[in-house]
C-alpha cells in the first residue's frame, strides 16, 4: 500500500527584531490520536513542483520525508491560516488542521515504521536537534514538543560563523560526509537570527540480491542531450515488476525486504514527463495491484548526484503561502511576529553493485516581522537505458524516503 494513512495509532534578507533558521526535525513520541497523512500524494506534489523548475535533462533527488519532518514541526507552532495552509500542502488531516499533538503522534508513528525498516544490512539514521542562541524566548510547549515529540536534541550555541562552523560539521558528520556546508553565508551572519533546527537523514542499504561487479559494463544511455556509454548493472534473476501503460516498475528490495526501491522507467510510446505527471498516491496503489512475477534481464545505469533545492517557491504554490508572507503568517506557537523567509533541501544518492546510499538535510529560516510457472520463457527484459524515475520507500506503509529521477547517469 502506497498511500499512508494513519489513523488513532539564496541568501535570506532579515529584516526584523529576530531570526530563526529551522531545518527539517523528525518524529517521535506522542501519545495522542495521529492525524491522517497522505505521504504518497505529499511526496508527488512536492516532486512535481520541484521538477518543474529544473531543467528537463537535469537529474533530481530530494527528500520527501525530510521537507514534511521540517514542516510538521513547524506546523504544531502555526495558528489560523498559517496552520491551515500548512496542513493542506502537507496532504495532513482533513478539512480542519490537525492539533499540534495530532501531527506529533503522526510523525511519530512514521518514524516508528521508518525505524522498525532498519536492519543490520540497511542502515537508517534520522538525526534531530534544535540549536539555540542565549536569550531567545521560545515558546516552552514549542520546546517541550520538539524535544518530547520530535525527540529533537536541545543545544545553546552563538551564531555566525562560529554556529555555522559548529552546525555544519554536526551535520557531516551526522550524514557521514555525505551533505557538507549545509548552511552558507550570509545565513546566521544577521545578529537577529536566534535559533537553528536541523534534521538529517542517512540510509546505506544493501541489495537482496547484490549485483555481480563481474558483469557491470558500459552500455548506451539515451540522455535527452544525446547517447552515452555509462557502466550498467546486469542481471538474469526472478524479479516483480509492476505494469501501467505509461510505465513498468521493477522493485529491487533491499536485505530482509524491509525497505525498497521502484525503478519506474516509460514505456516506449511515452516520455519521462509522462509517467511524473501520473505520479500520485492512488496511481501508485493502482500500480502496485497489478505485480508481473517472473525471469527478468535487468540492465540498470549505476548513478551518483546530488541536488540542491530552493523550497520557498516549491512550497508556495502547495499551499504555503502565508506561511512565506510576514503580513500573514502566525507562528505564535514558537514566538511572536514569525514568518519563513527561506527553505533549502541538499540531497545525494549513489547506487551500485552492492546497494543504495542517500542522504538529505534540509533547513529554513524563519524571520521575525518586526519463481512461478513459465521460467522456460525468455527472461523479460527491463532495460533502463533511458531517463527514469527511483522511489526509495518502507516496504510495509510505502512511506517514502528518498525520490528522484535519472536523466543522465
Amino acid at each position: 500500500m502506497n498511500r499512508f494513512f494513519i489513523r488513532g495509532a539564496g541568501a535570506p534578507f532579515i529584516r526584523a527584531a529576530g531570526a530563526l533558521v529551522i531545518a527539517a526535525a523528525a518524529a517521535a513520541v506522542s501519545a495522542a490520536d495521529a492525524a491522517a497523512w497522505r505521504q504518497a500524494d505529499f511526496a508527488a506534489r512536492l516532486y512535481g513542483t520541484a521538477v518543474s523548475a529544473a531543467q528537463a535533462d537535469e537529474n533530481v533527488v530530494l527528500s520527501p520525508w525530510g521537507v514534511a519532518n521540517l514542516f510538521a514541526l513547524l506546523q504544531t507552532g502555526a495558528r489560523g491560516d498559517t496552520a491551515k495552509g500548512m496542513a493542506f500542502a502537507l496532504q495532513l488531516g482533513g478539512v480542519e488542521p490537525p492539533e499540534p499533538e495530532e501531527t506529533a503522534a503522526t510523525f511519530h508513528e512514521s518514524r516508528t515504521n521508518l525505524e522498525r525498516a532498519a536492519n543490520d544490512d540497511v542502515a537508517l539514521e534520522l538525526s534531530d536537534s534544535l540549536w539555540i542562541k542565549p536569550g531567545l524566548a521560545l515558546s516552552e510547549s514549542f520546546r517541550s514538543r520538539a524535544r518530547e515529540a520530535f525527540d529533537a536534541d536541545v543545544r545553546f550555541t552563538e551564531m555566525g560563523a562560529k554556529g555555522r562552523e559548529e552546525i555544519n560539521d554536526f551535520v557531516a558528520e551526522k550524514t557521514h560526509d555525505r551533505i557538507k556546508n549545509l548552511i552558507r553565508p550570509p545565513v546566521l551572519d544577521d545578529p537577529l537570527t536566534r535559533l537553528v533546527a536541523v534534521d538529517t537523514v542517512y540510509l546505506k542499504a544493501k541489495w537482496q540480491n547484490p549485483f555481480k561487479k563481474d558483469a557491470t559494463h558500459d552500455q548506451t544511455f539515451h540522455a535527452p542531450g544525446g547517447d552515452v556509454e555509462v557502466p550498467f548493472l546486469h542481471d538474469t534473476r526472478h524479479a516483480e515488476i509492476l505494469d501501467a501503460p505509461e510505465c513498468a516498475a521493477l522493485r529491487l528490495p533491499y536485505r530482509y525486504g524491509s525497505m525498497e526501491m521502484l525503478v519506474l522507467l516509460p514505456s516506449p510510446s511515452n516520455t519521462l514527463a509522462d509517467v511524473e505527471a501520473k505520479l500520485s498516491g492512488p496511481w501508485l496503489d493502482r500500480l502496485a495491484a497489478s505485480p508481473w512475477r517472473g525471469e527478468a534481464a535487468i540492465a540498470l545505469p549505476k548513478f551518483d548526484f546530488g541536488s540542491e533545492h530552493d523550497l520557498k517557491p516549491i512550497l508556495e504554490p502547495m499551499g504555503m503561502g502565508a506561511a512565506f508572507d510576514p503580513a500573514r503568517a502566525d507562528f505564535s506557537g514558537i514566538a511572536p511576529n514569525l514568518f519563513i523567509g527561506a527553505a533549502l533541501q541538499k540531497a545525494n544518492v549513489t547506487v551500485d553493485e552492492d546497494g543504495t546510499t542517500a542522504a538529505a538535510a534540509t533547513v529554513a529560516a524563519i524571520r521575525c516581522t518586526a519463481l512461478p510457472p513459465g521460467l522456460e520463457k525468455p527472461p523479460r527484459p527491463f532495460v533502463a537505458d533511458r531517463p527514469f524515475l527511483f522511489l526509495i520507500r518502507e516496504s510495509r506503509t510505502g512511506l517514502i524516503l528518498f525520490l528522484g529521477r535519472v536523466c543522465k547517469p
